[in-house]
């Protein structure tokens, strides 16, 4: 966006190295946009280019019946992202199976476990470390379930992962992005924490019966376009993309980025089903 504002004809990013490989993502996201972009990874007082990472592996799930089960009596969408089973409300995960590693001290089999993140499960086990994890899922459902509903603004609880439940309501009513059947899919990023901001994507087909890729976002988040293009690229090259968000989202400058994609995308607004706030 900054390059193309200055009038520049190419951009050359230097990246720090980090353990995590974000130069060679960057590299295999720049490889998407008609835009020339080069990625170098910095190496002392010189810098060398960065070689683009292979897309990630769809990891299949665990298969845990009993859980999927259990987040189903609550009403709950099961996802899969990642190899991780989770339970989520409008978009907000409450719930997930983990496997206890056997190095740590656990059984080495899976459980359900409830809370909105990482840190809301630990401390519901600890609070109520005997309780059977069916009660606890339906105690943290009905907690988040008062704050989070279609007009809910301004709660903590109705202000996280909006991205992801703007994908929700846009998998239960195709159609305000055109198409005519949306599934949830995964990312090839992974989110950090329920908290963090992270374009959500779904797949499907149009009313013509073609395939196409939507990816969701709330908030102003430059990364979507280069998320979005190599979401399309993990699930159904060269198909129709398409990026939805509330229509005070969508700057400008979002629908100038999608316009360098070497297969552009289509911006379309989709109304905030939480609210105005």
């Amino acid at each position: 966006m900054w390059a193309g504002a200055q009038g520049a004809d190419r951009l050359v990013l230097l990246a720090d190295d980090d353990p995590a490989g974000a130069p060679a993502v960057m590299a295999r996201m720049a490889t998407e946009f008609a835009f020339p972009v080069e990625v170098r990874t910095v190496a002392g007082g010189s810098s060398v280019p960065a070689v683009p990472a292979p897309l990630p592996e769809v990891l299949p799930a665990d298969h845990a019946p009993e859980a999927v089960a259990a987040m189903a009596v609550e009403g709950l969408e099961v996802v899969a992202e990642q190899g991780v089973l989770r339970g989520e409300l409008l978009g907000l995960e409450v719930a997930r199976v983990v496997r206890w590693p056997v190095e740590h001290g656990g059984d080495g089999e899976l459980h359900l476990e409830a809370g909105v993140g990482r840190f809301d499960r630990d401390a519901v086990a600890e609070v109520h470390p005997n309780e059977a994890p069916e009660a606890s899922l339906a105690r943290t459902v009905s907690m988040v379930r008062a704050q989070r509903y279609p007009g809910a603004a301004g709660h903590p609880m109705a202000r996280m992962a909006r991205d992801r439940w703007l994908r929700v309501t846009v998998c239960e009513n195709p159609s305000l992005v055109g198409a005519a059947e949306l599934h949830p899919v995964e990312s090839t990023v992974e989110r950090p924490s329920v908290r963090d901001l992270s374009p959500a994507a779904a797949a499907g087909t149009m009313p013509d019966g073609s395939p196409v890729v939507v990816v969701c976002t709330a908030g102003v988040d430059l990364s979507l376009v280069p998320v979005a293009a190599d979401v399309r690229v993990l699930h159904a090259p060269g198909v129709r993309l398409v990026l939805a968000a509330p229509a005070r989202d969508l700057l400008p400058s979002v629908a100038r980025l999608a316009a360098l994609l070497v297969e552009p995308a289509e911006v379309v607004p989709v109304p905030a089903p939480w609210g105005a706030a």
